[in-house]
């Protein structure tokens, strides 16, 4: 960068030396910083690796402090999902080297420091060279780089630095210091030992940093992944991370102060008022430590949602037409729709710019599928999704449908300048159907008016919410009447426990149906479940009263959320029933882009199409008087008229989990 124009604008006032610009910029530390320490840290040099969250932050901190020289590495680019809490992102600078915008920004504050850059990052080639001649490091590598810390941190204390790390969590800051002749090393204080897995790794580093955890007081655990490496980080935390750092740093150079190395630790949350500085004996090694380890490892690996990860997004074209590699990503994106009981009811074929959807009819079979039409409400989720992805490809999706057969629709893609990624292409790899209890918190009519308009150009098709509390209280008992029917069928009975699976390498293996812990029916009602496996036992629970505890976990189910939705189309022909799956995908994919939870509740959706098919006969004369006792209240409560000529496509619960 040439930093000529600022000499210049320097000079403007009366500034022409590095000696008189330090004697304005930095003079109103004195009174906290002697004249001589000032010097000090003008004489100073920090590393700081990582110019990201909490590494942009530092480097300023310690700028405007006064140091001089500095070694910074990073090989990253801004981009959007930094702007949250990287002190360097902003728009202009998206797609720019973090590393040289950083720069930019230090010289702007003071052109007469001096930057070392180190563009291939912290590795067994660089580290030496990045530590040389540093008076301390300061720790911003992201939290998941385990190996390039624990090189660093080692060989600083080999060759006599303090390094400080200070990570964000939560509201709050986290800080450890390690002198190189005192207190424990990197590996003797986490207890880093061989054979240890990244997930291990990256907890131990977690608890290591903040043994008590204080933010877990209010953090969502589900947003944590310790095997993708993400979780949720804010810009007050990286604040105050620089600001715990950067006085630690300050104390360190100028040799004020009582430094107290690991196994010591800070940790300050303004969020719950708390500001602790506690001595972890042992390090991780602590009896207490590793029992906290194994309860916060399951508590994470319990709420974190476990799904397909999105593969690196593929090269476009070949000599034919588009790659294979890109029409197989469309497809494996297809391929991640809901479907009734994970039966998977398509088949896909391939050429050059066509991807041909088909309905397996051998799929399904069960009562809930009357006329494929649960299959048919899948296959139209599956095209919305193969349409999503083809724009981060930048390709145009054109959906025909088929009409009859077991033809689906042809899905024709076109290379289209200046197309955009939606923004709900992402939200695909990230869908889910969540059964635990949502906060009961009005949703923003915001939300619902986007929800209504994200389907407006599917034709025929509607969105209808039920919110208020006292409304969807008679909705949770209308559906949880509707539910009991699936116990006291002996056929719907035996199809959930033909799809339910008990131990994950059951999941696993078969590849359909559901895990029984995604029920969320907690140990009680798993113990009911396994009780009640066999016909003859449920059928004993039914007339006992006890099959009405299925239906009361639904109704439970419904007053814990912010409202009910209820999608319907125009016609049960499959043109709109397929647009009413592509309503459907979209509607849930929008809810996972705001922050908002999604159950499926199809039973009564399913029921009555099929009363819309074939009449009663396929209902028990207690069961068919019992929907036609519903059927009135329930089009009320969603303001539906003439539902009776209408599609029913799928009953949902959202909120906030």
């Amino acid at each position: 960068m040439d930093i000529s124009p600022l000499v210049e604008t320097l000079k403007t006032y009366g500034i022409f030396s590095r000696k008189e610009y330090y004697g304005q910029a930095f003079s109103r530390n004195l009174g906290l910083l002697t004249r001589q320490e000032q010097g000090r840290l003008a004489q100073a040099r920090i590393g700081i690796p990582g110019m990201g969250g909490v590494g942009g932050n530092h480097l300023m901190t310690m700028v405007r402090t006064g140091v001089g020289h500095f070694h910074i590495s990073d090989f990253d680019m801004f981009e959007p999902a930094n702007i949250n809490r990287q002190f360097g992102a902003r728009v202009p600078d998206f797609g720019r080297p973090k590393m040289t915008v950083m720069k930019e920004q230090a010289l702007s504050v003071n052109p007469f420091i001096t930057i070392k850059e180190f563009h291939n990052g912290i590795g067994p080639d660089t580290v030496d060279e990045f530590l040389d001649g540093l008076d301390v490091v300061i720790d911003s590598l992201d939290f998941f780089a385990f190996d390039a810390r624990r090189l660093l941190f080692t060989r600083a204390r080999e060759k006599g630095i303090h390094v400080i790390t200070a990570g964000p969590l939560g509201f709050s800051a986290a800080m450890l210091v390690f002198a190189p002749d005192q207190g424990m090393g990197f590996d003797a204080y986490f207890n880093i030992v061989d054979g240890m897995n990244d997930e291990d790794r990256h907890l131990a580093f977690a608890l290591g940093l903040a043994p008590k955890a204080l933010q877990f007081k209010y953090m969502d655990t589900a947003k944590v992944s310790l095997k993708s490496g993400k979780g949720p980080s804010l810009n007050i935390a990286c604040q105050l991370c620089a600001g715990l750092a950067g006085t630690e740093a300050v104390k360190i150079i100028l040799k004020r102060g009582k430094i107290r190395p690991v196994p010591y630790y800070v940790q300050f949350d303004p969020y719950i008022n708390k500001y602790m500085v506690k001595k972890l004996h042992m390090g991780n090694r602590h009896p207490w430590q590793r029992v906290k380890m194994a309860v916060v490892k399951h508590m994470i690996n319990k709420n974190a949602v476990t799904g397909p990860q999105e593969a690196e997004l593929p090269c476009l074209s070949s000599a034919q037409g588009l790659s294979t590699q890109a029409l197989e990503y469309i497809i494996r994106a297809g391929i991640q729709a809901p479907s009734g009981d994970n039966c998977q009811p398509w088949k896909f074929r391939r050429d050059s710019y066509r991807i041909c959807l088909y309905l397996n009819e051998d799929a399904d079979h069960s009562f809930f599928n009357v006329n494929q039409a649960a299959s048919i409400i899948s296959c139209g989720a599956s095209l919305e999704n193969m349409r999503l992805a083809a724009t981060k490809l930048g390709l145009k999706a054109d959906i025909r449908y088929a009409g009859q057969g077991e033809k689906i629709a042809d899905i024709v893609l076109t290379k289209a300048s200046g197309q955009k990624k939606e923004v709900l292409a992402d939200m695909i790899w990230k869908r889910h159907t969540n059964r635990k209890l949502f906060k009961k918190i009005a949703p923003p009519v915001s939300l619902l008016e986007r929800l209504s308009s994200c389907i407006k150009d599917i034709g025929g098709t509607h969105v209808h919410f039920v919110t208020d509390p006292g409304k969807l209280s008679r909705v949770a008992d209308l559906v949880s009447r509707a539910d009991r029917i699936r116990t006291e069928r002996r056929d719907l009975h035996e199809h959930l426990n033909a799809m339910l699976r008990l131990t994950v390498d059951e999941a696993m293996e078969k590849r359909d149906g559901f895990y029984v812990k995604n029920l969320e029916a907690g140990p009680e009602g798993e113990l009911f479940l396994k009780a009640t496996k066999y016909w003859p036992m449920m059928n004993i629970a039914n007339h006992l009263g006890m099959g009405r505890i299925v239906a009361a976990a639904a109704h439970k189910g419904i007053i814990h959320a912010s409202g009910v939705g209820l999608i319907t189309v125009d016609g049960t022909g499959r043109d709109h029933l397929l647009n009413g799956g592509r309503a459907l995908e979209r509607i849930w994919l929008s809810l996972t882009h705001a922050g908002f939870q999604f159950q499926p509740m199809t039973a009564v959706t399913l029921f009555f199409l099929r009363r819309r098919y074939e009449g009663d006969k396929e209902f028990s004369a207690a069961h068919a008087k019992m929907l036609e006792k519903i059927k009135a209240d329930y089009a009320r409560l969603f303001s539906v008229p003439g539902l009776d000529r209408k599609g029913q496509v799928m009953l949902f619960r959202f909120g906030l989990a």
